[in-house]
């Protein structure tokens, strides 16, 4: 578990750095830090995929009312980079008939959480290895809750 915890670490290291901007070389010498010595972009990381996935919702709950039936879906295109195949900091854009949000997050040992949005709908997504998804919007307006539950494959 503490390689796992030193993976992610890093991999949110890369994040704060995509965030701000800021390289390795902006900061003093971190030798026993186990940073980085550079800055990476997601683009240019050791490792670098790009995600294309899938996602339908069977099942969608709104507030404290019974769930019910869904046909909802969202296609997620952008990048997951990262020191190591394990973990990657992931930027995408999530669409789907209501529009496109850009949201981000982790990627470890193959599940995913991601989040963004605006003040108005903040979006929290989280994906398992086997694919198992849940998806949650928070609406300020209300305030309201919708959840998801579903599958996300990658397209091929």
């Amino acid at each position: 578990m503490k390689t796992t915890g030193l993976r992610v670490a890093a991999a949110l290291a890369v994040a704060a750095g995509l965030a701000t901007g800021a390289s390795g070389q902006d900061h003093e010498d971190h030798e026993d830090s186990g940073a980085p010595e550079q800055g990476y972009s997601l683009k240019d990381a050791p490792f670098h995929v790009q995600l294309t996935m899938e996602c339908r919702f069977a099942t969608e709950c709104r507030e404290d009312e019974p769930c019910a039936e869904s046909g909802y879906g969202v296609t997620l295109n952008g990048d997951a980079g990262g020191l190591d195949e394990g973990a990657m900091v992931v930027s995408v854009v999530m669409s789907s008939e209501t529009g496109d949000t850009e949201i981000v997050g982790v990627r470890d040992a193959g599940a995913m959480s991601l989040s963004g949005g605006s003040f108005d709908a903040r979006h929290l997504l989280t994906v398992a290895p086997d694919g198992t998804a849940r998806y949650t919007v928070h609406y300020s307006d209300g305030p309201q809750v919708v959840s998801y539950l579903g599958r996300c494959e990658a397209e091929e």
